[in-house]
Parts: C-alpha cells; sequence; structure tokens
C-alpha cells in the first residue's frame, strides 16, 4: 500500500472565507450595480457578468502516485467525524490530485482522507487530516442560471446558538427572466435537497414550479414587501408562508421572488428576526443582496417603511423579535407554529451540522 501525501488544506487549519466578495463600501460600489435600489435592467448576459453573490470553493490537493503499468484514480472522503462515518462525501474516481468541492457548511469542522486505486483495487491511501471552514457569514450558493442564492443559516444567535444551515434557502426567481440550468437545478434537487418551493412572485410575473413536482412542492405566496406586511391583502399570503415554515417535512425550503431583494429580503428579514438574529446582523444580511445585481441599502425609504410598520407590535424599538413575534401573531400566526419554526432553525453553536460538498 502506498501512502499518499496531503497538500491542502493544512492539517488543523482554517480556511479562508468562503464567500469570493465582500460587501462593498460606498467609495467602491461596482460600476454595473444599479442606482436607488432600482431593479437592475433584464439583461442576462449584464446580470450574470455582475453577479458578486458567489462563493469560493475549498480546494483539495495531495500527491500523486507513479504512474506504473496504468494511471490511478483517486477517492475523497470528506466527513463531519474522524472515522468518516458521519455525514460523509465521497468525490470519486478523480484522476486529478486536486479538485475544488463547493458549499461546504460554515464554521465547521471536517475531516478528509484520500485514497487511489487502480484496476478497482486500492493501491495508495492518505493519513486523515481536520481542517475547519471559516465561520464568517452568509454561506452563498453557486446554482447556475440565477443569482442571490444564500442559506439563511450559519448566522449568530444570542446564548450561544446559531441558524441551523442547509434548512432554508432564499434566491431570485428560478424561472422567468432568469432561469436555472440543468446543473442548477440539480444542485437545488439532489445536492441541496430542497422539498419545498415558495414562490412569492404575481401571476402576472409567470409564477410557475421550475423544479421536478415528484421531488419539490410548489406554494404559490403573492406578497408586497416592506410595509405592506401590515396591509390586509397580503395578511394570508404572509401568514401561508410562516405556517409553511411551522412544518418539518417541509424542509429544506427554498423562498423566492424575482430577485430575491424586497420580498425575499422581507420574509427573510421577518424570520430571521423571529429567530432572534441581532439588528445589525439583520442589516447586513438585507444590504448582502448588493453582492448580486441589486443595490440595497437599509437607509431606504423602503427598508426603513418596514422597520417603522413593525414598531407599533413592541415596546422597544430595537426589540425586533418581540415586535416580528407580534406582528405574526396578529396574522393568524399561532405561538406553537412559531415556537416549532424555532425548534428547527436554531442550534447551539458548537453543533456539528450535516456536511455538504459539490464537486
Amino acid at each position: 500500500m502506498e501512502t499518499i501525501t496531503l497538500l491542502s488544506p493544512p492539517d488543523g487549519s482554517v480556511t479562508a472565507p468562503l464567500q469570493r466578495h465582500q460587501l462593498p463600501t460606498d467609495e467602491a460600489k461596482d460600476p454595473l450595480a444599479p442606482g436607488s435600489g432600482e431593479p437592475y435592467a433584464w439583461d442576462k448576459v449584464q446580470i450574470i457578468a455582475a453577479d458578486r453573490s458567489v462563493p469560493t470553493p475549498v480546494t483539495f490537493s495531495w500527491t500523486r502516485l507513479p504512474w506504473r503499468w496504468r494511471a490511478p484514480t483517486y477517492d475523497l472522503t470528506i466527513a463531519t467525524s474522524p472515522a468518516l462515518d458521519e455525514n460523509a462525501t465521497v468525490l470519486r474516481d478523480l484522476s486529478r490530485a486536486s479538485v475544488e468541492a463547493w458549499h461546504l457548511f460554515i464554521g465547521t469542522p471536517y475531516y478528509w482522507k484520500v485514497t487511489a486505486k487502480r484496476g478497482g483495487a486500492v493501491v495508495g491511501e492518505s493519513p486523515v487530516w481536520r481542517f475547519v471552514t471559516n465561520s464568517l457569514p452568509p454561506r452563498w450558493i453557486k446554482v447556475p442560471g440565477i443569482t442571490n442564492v444564500r442559506d439563511l443559516g450559519g448566522w449568530p444567535l444570542p446564548g450561544s446558538r446559531r441558524v441551523r444551515q442547509g434548512r432554508i434557502f432564499r434566491s431570485s426567481e428560478l424561472n422567468g427572466n432568469l432561469r436555472l440550468t440543468m446543473r442548477g437545478r440539480q444542485i437545488l434537487e439532489d445536492e441541496l435537497g430542497v422539498r419545498t418551493d415558495i414562490d412569492l412572485r404575481g401571476e402576472h410575473e409567470g409564477a410557475a414550479p421550475a423544479l421536478d413536482p415528484e421531488k419539490v412542492k410548489w406554494i404559490h405566496a403573492p406578497i408586497s414587501p416592506y410595509d405592506c406586511i401590515c396591509d390586509s391583502a397580503f395578511a394570508d399570503g404572509y401568514r401561508r408562508i410562516f405556517e409553511t415554515f411551522a412544518v418539518p417535512t417541509n424542509y429544506p425550503i427554498i423562498f423566492h421572488c424575482v430577485g430575491g431583494a424586497d420580498r425575499g429580503g422581507t420574509v427573510a428579514f421577518l424570520l430571521n428576526a423571529l429567530l432572534g438574529k441581532s439588528r445589525e446582523h439583520l442589516i447586513h444580511d438585507y444590504e448582502l443582496t448588493t453582492l448580486s445585481v441589486w443595490e440595497r441599502s437599509w437607509t431606504s425609504e423602503q427598508f426603513l417603511g418596514l422597520l417603522e410598520a413593525l414598531k407599533p407590535f413592541g415596546g422597544d424599538p430595537n426589540d425586533l423579535c418581540r415586535q416580528t413575534e407580534h406582528y405574526l401573531a396578529s396574522i393568524g400566526v399561532t405561538p406553537a407554529a412559531m415556537a416549532t419554526i424555532r425548534q428547527l432553525l436554531i442550534e447551539e453553536a458548537d453543533a456539528i451540522p450535516h456536511a455538504s460538498a459539490a464537486q
């Protein structure tokens, strides 16, 4: 049995942040980004070119074994336990001595090992190395054909807790002006395991299922964002969304409007506020949409309108969790449903989530 030497990521290391871009400063805006919070022009070539809402992979590398009578192939195993038997992902039959793994969870310890085969027989193996992914949120997801795709999980919460990863995602539309590729559909359905698609668009926007109906339930819940949360015309839509969040078998869930900026941003804000996410992180998460192709600022009239709409539901203007809880109760979301949502989406900060790695 030959020994394979592992190279990267180094044993015991912490990776660089798994985001390719950071939120720009006011002095360093992308020249292709829109201004004044207006929707970006629907030119798909420009949209994809300007998109910075993308992750960076973890690159694994190791030494290549000698050719001998035939070139070896390699299997890379990544797991959350040193025995490599918990939540393992295996990238098989690799011809090169390196590979990129996408969509690992942030702030998570991983273990990895490489084995080599010739003619189906194992001829080499490496030791098991450990690394930890950087904990900086968000966890962006690379889905070809669409933009602004991110996991709501990974953000810290009070009491040494955090939002559970791999359970709920937000994105731009999946069909319409933007359209999933076959690879994008595979990532959502098979790698992320999405089982419910909540479509926030109106019928006039072409709201329709984009994923396999035998795998993914489509729920149509048209709403309007920001201060329209208090418009009785949209109460049923918001109630239905949060009742969907309260059903365990609906997970993993993805929700989207057109850009994932306004209606999707409002739903994400309310859900995260209910979970107890800090005001600072709620604002930062909202503005991260700027890294896609829609510029959004918490100082905009629309976003401030959302904060104003919530104020009557709680005494302390900074207690967004209490305000959101009271708002949801006012539209018919029960205390039991809110408790279930918290149970499903909150975990201890040191919990090890399910591993996910796409080649």
